[in-house]
């Protein structure tokens, strides 16, 4: 997993993302490979309403849950301290394991500062 380091000092690195992250700071998180995005994305699950309406809800591949356990790893070495998700796989993260268990954990979702420009901010994330 490719890592940068943000001038606030925080060692970030992409889940999933096809597209790179650039931060207020100037700095850019590279995308990852369109293959390890295909692989790493979530489970949709979709209920469609008569009126054409779609309820979503999310649940986390077993490929997914197995890199979730190899980034903990990282975290644990003190390798990373944000792994930038997108906010489904947050909310499905949450459902799986707990808010308590994502607040201790380095998964989070980006929280853009511009949104005209696409810049993120390297002091606040999302969960």
């Amino acid at each position: 997993m490719e890592t940068v380091t943000l001038t606030n000092g925080k060692v970030v690195a992409n889940f999933s993302s096809p597209h790179p992250f650039h931060f207020e700071d100037g700095t850019v998180l590279p995308a990852v490979s369109n293959f390890l995005s295909e692989k790493l994305k979530i489970v949709f699950h979709e209920k469609e309403y008569d009126n054409g309406d779609i309820k979503l809800s999310f649940s986390l591949s077993n490929a997914v849950l197995e890199e979730i356990f190899e980034v903990m790893q990282l975290k644990d070495e003190n390798h990373v301290d944000v792994v930038f998700c997108p906010l489904p796989m947050i909310v499905a993260i949450k459902e799986e394991f707990g808010e308590k268990w994502l607040i201790n954990s380095p998964f989070r979702s980006i929280r853009v500062e511009d949104r005209i420009n696409k810049v993120i901010s390297i002091n606040k994330q999302c969960i």
